[in-house]
Formats: C-alpha cells, structure tokens, sequence
C-alpha cells in the first residue's frame, strides 16, 4: 500500500524548541561600478504547519566576508526585501498538493566594497535548522545550512557570477519520471557547468544564526545509505545534465530529501566561481488520495506509564483498524478513529492503522511507539556546606545506571555543569542555588528542580593588649562572623583557657606569652577557624616607687633639694614638680617660689606597668623689692611701677598720690601701676603680704614718677 509520508513530515515535532523553517538557500553576485559587488542571498522558509512556532524570515541576514586566505574582513547585515510565495508546480495531472504545503521566498542584498586582490575574496552566511524529519538526514539531528559564493582574484577579471533561473517544484511525484529546467543564467557569457553537491551545513541549536566562519565548510551529515551524488530514494537516481543543468528523477520512497545543486562557470578554461543552491524536495503521493499516517509518538507520551493515546492524522478515511502489536494475542485491535490502548509491560511495538480497510484503495502504515514509566528523577537536597566545599548530589529515579543524567548549578546563565547518576559542585558564593537533573532514557527525559546552599566561612579577627603587669587585668576580644552561631576558645599562654568573645585575664608571672583562639561552628557551613599569635602578651613585674626629698623644708633663700631614687623594678623613671616633668632617677631641683609643692614620681618596668608615690615639699620666706621711680614714656624700659615679690601667699598693694588719694590698688602681684596720666612727682605705696604659713608683713615707702 501507498503510504503518504509527506503529511508526518510536516507535523511539528514537540521535542524540538528551536526554529526548524529552512528549507534552502543560495548567494550570487554582480560586480558594478569600482570596487563595488552586489550580494544577493535567496532564502526559502518552511511556512506551513510544520514551522510550529511560525518562525518568519530574519529581519537582518549577517553576512561575513573573507579574503581567499580566510582571512577576516568586515560583516554586512541586510534587511530582507518583500516575502514571497513560491508557487506549487506539480508536474503530473493526478498529484492534488496537500494543502499544508507552503514555502515562500526572500532576498537580502548588500553593496559592499572590495578593493582589488591577489586572492579574491569569500561571502558567507549559516543559518539553522532544517526540517528533523528530513529522510535522508539523521533522525533527531538539527542541521543548518551556509550559503557562500567566492569572488575570483581581479587577476582574473571583472565577473559576475550565474544564478538560477526559478525556483524548481517544491513538490515530486512518487513512483513517476520527474524532469525540470534546473538552469542557471551568468550575466557574462561564461561558459556552465552543473552537478550535484553536497549542500553545507551551518548554524546550530545554541547559536541558529552564527556569523560563519572563514571556509572550508563542512557539508551536511546524510543519513545511512545516501550522499550527494546520490541523495534520494528513486531509480534512476537524481542526476543532472552538466550541460543544459536538467534534472531527473525517479522518486520511490515518499519522504522529504535535502539536496544541493553546484553551477560552476569557467572562462577561458579557467574556474571563475561556483554558485550552489541548496535545496529541498518533498516526495509526495500523486495517484493515491487514501493515506494512512499515524501521528508520531511524542516525547511526553513515551515516558507516561502503559497506557498510550493513538492519534489517527489519516488523509480522506472513513473507517479504521488499528492493531497495537502485542504479541501472541488479536484482543489488541481497536476500530476507533483516536483510540487508546494500555500495555502489559513496557517495551518497542510495532502499531499499525488501516484506514478504509477492505476498500480497493485502503492505505496501512506503520509506527514504532516505545513504552516507559515516567522516569520520575529526584535528589535528596544536601546540608548546607561551606562556600568553596564540594556538595555531593545522587540522582534517584526509574531509570537503569546507564541513564544519562545531566546537571545544571546555579542560575541559567552562569550555571555549572555535571554528568553522571552522582555529580558534584562547589559554590564560591554563599546563598541558596537552583539545581536542575535532567535525566535520558529509553528516549524519554524529564528533570527535577532543587536548591543547594552554601554559608560563607568563619571570618575571624583578633584584638588584645598586647603588654601590663602581673595581676593586672588583660583585654581579649574575637571578631568572629559566620551565619550560624560562633563558639570561640581562647587558649591564654599560661595555661589557662577561656570562652567567648571578650573576656579579660590577669597573669601571675612575667614573661611572654602566645594567645591562641579557634572559632568554629557546629551548624549550617561547619567550619573551624585558628589563629595563634606568638608572643602576643608581654607581661612585666610590678615596680614599687619610692624616692626621697632632702631637705623637705627649705627656704626661698636657699630653696636646692636633692631628690634620690629608692624604686624598685623600674626601667623608667618620671617626676612631675611644679608642672615640670623630669626623667632622670636621681637629681637635685632648685625651687623659685615659695609654696607647697608636690613631688610625683611615676616608674615603669613596662609597657603599661607603672607605679607611682608622692611627697611634699614646704619652700619658705618671702622677697620683696620696690623701684624707686619708674617712667612711663612709652620707650618699652621703666614703664610702670611694679613691686618684685616672691613667696607672697597674699599681697595687697596700694599707690596713694602726696596729698594720700589713693590712685592704685591690686591683689595681684604681677599687675604694676603705668601711672594714669598723673603729674610727675613722688607717690607713696603700702604693701601688705602673708608668706606660705603664719607670717605677715607690711612695707611702705616712696617712689618717683618721672615724666
């Protein structure tokens, strides 16, 4: 029976998600003016049923230019230019085109600027994918296609190259000779030469519309049992004349064929270009309007368990039969047009469909439908672990140890990859990451989404006094984050050990001592962190201060005490008289006032170990001078009248005129008198003072003002 494969062709497969609407293509050029070359690329898209996601034409084709070294030159990116249809031309009266069939047309054409060369240069484009069902490609495969043409080097002469005069018939008639005008034209009279070639492919899933590599290009890959010079199921075979470009066929399998179509031109006997037309040509029914087409299993209903819906897409049937293929019984029929039928087991069967059965023209056709459980993959997610620690993962499913099983860590568009039924990955950041398995078997895949987490490691600092006496209190403090509790252990140098994140200690010895401290954590990224500073503590023996002051009454008329050092311990001296600061041990200090006065001695055996002791010392007596006359002319010497007193623990002064007016008067005695104005002439004064203890003393006399 005549089986109708054209209307499977063009059923969209579910399983593959990138653009499958190429059907072929082809480039020519014109050389115009200068350096100028006109490039034209023809592409011809699938637009029928079989474009499931109704993929249209590229806004922009980009194209690559090379020089004849391969040698990168420059892209160039045109629009296409208006869609058109190509018209079904079926070349026998019987054939009645199904009405799925539609390709359409369109040009991209660029002016570029070649300036001339010694190698000529090489204009290329890919794009992906043809149709997967495509017969004489493998199954399951996505190929895509390039279109290149070479410009000769300008030793050669200006040259346009030839291009194809029509578009041939999208459609062959099955079991009838087939010939078609396949000629091309060259605009300058070369001479042409035509054969079949294989087309090239180009472009993939991941990267559909690459900018094409500089050439050679890789042909397609063809399925079993076919190549270029002999790409279809027909006899005679596809060929064409090399002369007049005519092609011939015989088709005998119905089915979708992939071909390429080479015309070279030659000048003078010399090859000049090539131009090559990539194209597709479905093999269809022509006297038969019965066909049987079972819909092809998809992936999802291969992996749902064993009961399995049928879907009949026969063409102009009225009734059916439908056997599932289980052996060893007949009970596995079904006479209904959609029907649904549940295995024993798991396995390959061979389904068949009659449609019209028992009519002259009845039609059978066959299908392989493979039978499977869900694969139902998943993973046990795993603790969290540390950034930078590897995370373990084991896939679990029905499915056999030779399942492939793929794994994607992280987002979609930084993840990482594995392999393997165990896999394993390591965070560098911390957070929580998406985990995708993705499991294939038997032709069946499905995945499973999880998360894995990652905590950062313990980060930790320390800080401690670093120096201090015996028995005094040491500081200690750890900075220590994670993103689960921190415990801390101090190990203290001397023995002792210690809890937390500050604490102080105090050491009976002196000496030097290391501090050591572990962080770790017991929960989330179970992490340990040590860190040991050598020496870090120096502690120093106690001083004892002590000094003596001799003598510790002295008069202001002899006010020199010698102060003598008696500390013990100490390394470093300092001594605070009177606001002055000394650091020598022993020395003798000479007062210069009366008064009480304070002697602090500070020793230090170390850093931050000190001790300190003070004693007093009693200075007495007085001095008292008065100026007999002062003048107050402004030249800085001798301006004012001001009594020189020492050891006055209170003074009073009082400046009277000679008739006893007073005109001055102060307690303080490094205030003088500048005269205010007053006449020259003799004034009198009266000081009154109490020395630094019980005596007080009154002095009056007579002074000058000179003018």
């Amino acid at each position: 029976m005549i089986r109708v494969i054209l209307f499977v062709l063009y059923v969209s497969f579910s399983v593959v998600c990138v653009a499958t609407h190429v059907l072929g293509g082809e480039m020519f050029y014109d050389k115009l003016a200068g350096n100028q070359y006109r490039i034209t690329l023809r592409m011809f898209r699938d637009c029928s049923a079989n474009n499931v996601n109704g993929t249209g034409f590229d806004a922009q084709a980009t194209m690559a230019v090379y020089d004849g070294e391969g040698a990168f030159q420059f892209t160039t990116s045109p629009s296409f230019t208006l869609e058109n249809d190509v018209v079904v031309e079926l070349n026998s009266p019987c054939l009645q085109a199904p009405p799925t069939i539609c390709a359409t047309w369109a040009e991209y054409v660029a002016v570029i600027d070649l300036p001339p060369n010694a190698t000529g240069y090489v204009v290329s484009y890919q794009r992906c994918c043809r149709t997967p069902s495509t017969t004489n490609l493998p199954t399951g495969v996505l190929q895509g296609l390039t279109c290149t043409v070479q410009i000769p080097a300008a030793s050669m002469g200006s040259n346009s190259s030839p291009r194809f005069n029509g578009y041939p018939p999208v459609a062959m008639c099955f079991g009838q000779d087939m010939v078609f005008d396949h000629s091309a034209t060259d605009p300058d009279g070369d001479v042409l030469v035509y054969d079949l070639f294989a087309p090239y492919a180009g472009g993939s899933a991941n990267d559909p519309a690459p900018v094409a590599g500089p050439p050679p290009y890789a042909p397609i890959v063809w399925a079993a049992g076919y190549d270029s010079s002999d790409p279809m199921d027909a006899d005679p075979g596809l060929a064409i004349d090399p002369i007049t470009g005519e092609l011939m066929v015989h088709p005998t399998l119905l089915g979708t064929y992939a071909v390429g179509v080479r015309v070279r031109e030659y000048r003078n006997g010399e090859l000049l270009s090539a131009s090559i037309r990539d194209v597709r040509f479905d093999v269809v029914a022509c006297d038969a309007f019965i066909a049987s087409v079972i819909a092809d299993q998809t992936l999802e209903d291969r992996c749902s368990g064993l009961t399995m819906p049928f879907t009949n897409q026969s063409i102009n049937g009225d009734s059916w039969h439908w056997d599932f293929g289980v052996t060893g019984t007949v009970a596995d029929t079904s006479d209904l047009m959609d029907p649904e039928w549940t295995y024993a087991d798991t396995g390959t069967y061979t389904v068949t469909l009659i449609a019209n059965p028992g009519w002259p023209c009845a039609d059978t056709s066959t299908s392989q439908f493979s039978i499977h459980y869900p694969l139902d993959p998943s993973f046990v997610r795993p603790p969290i672990a540390c950034v930078d620690a590897q995370i373990q993962f084991q896939a679990e499913g029905r499915f056999t140890p030779l399942v492939e099983a793929t794994w994607s860590f992280g987002a979609d568009d930084e993840a990482e990859t594995g392999s393997g039924i165990q896999a394993a990955t390591v965070f560098g950041d911390p957070g929580t990451f998406p985990v995708r398995l993705t499991v294939q078997e038997f032709g069946c895949e499905a995945s499973f989404l999880d998360s894995a987490t990652a905590y950062p490691r313990i980060t930790l600092e320390v800080v401690t006094d670093t120096a201090g006496c015996v028995d005094s209190p040491f500081g200690f403090l750890a900075q220590a984050e994670a993103w689960t509790p921190v415990i801390c252990t101090w190990s203290l140098g001397d023995g002792a050990s210690a809890s937390g994140t500050e604490l102080t200690h105090s050491y009976t010895e002196a000496g030097s001592y290391d501090v050591g401290i572990t962080a770790n954590t017991t929960s989330g990224c179970v992490d340990t962190r040590t860190i040991v500073l050598p020496d870090q503590v120096q502690v120093f023996p106690k001083p004892i201060a002590e000094f003596t002051v001799y003598p510790n009454e002295v008069s202001l008329l002899d006010p020199l005490v010698q102060v003598t050092d008696h500390a013990q311990g100490a390394v470093a001296w300092s001594y605070e008289i009177d606001g002055n600061l000394l650091t020598e041990p022993s020395f003798p200090y000479e007062f210069e006032d009366a008064g009480w006065y304070d002697i602090t001695q500070t020793v230090m055996s170390g850093t931050d170990c000190e001790a300190s002791i003070t004693h007093t010392v009693h200075v007495s007596d007085h001095l008292f001078y008065a100026p007999s006359a002062f003048t107050p002319d402004g030249d800085g010497v001798n301006d004012i009248f001001l009594p020189v007193v020492r050891g006055a623990r209170r003074y009073d002064l009082v400046i009277v005129d000679r008739w006893g007016v007073e005109r001055f008067h102060t307690t303080d005695p490094e205030q003088g008198w500048s005269g205010d104005g007053l006449p020259q002439g003799t004034y009198g004064f009266k000081v009154r003072l109490s020395e630094y203890g019980p005596m007080s003393k009154e002095y009056i006399g007579h002074f000058t003002l000179l003018r």
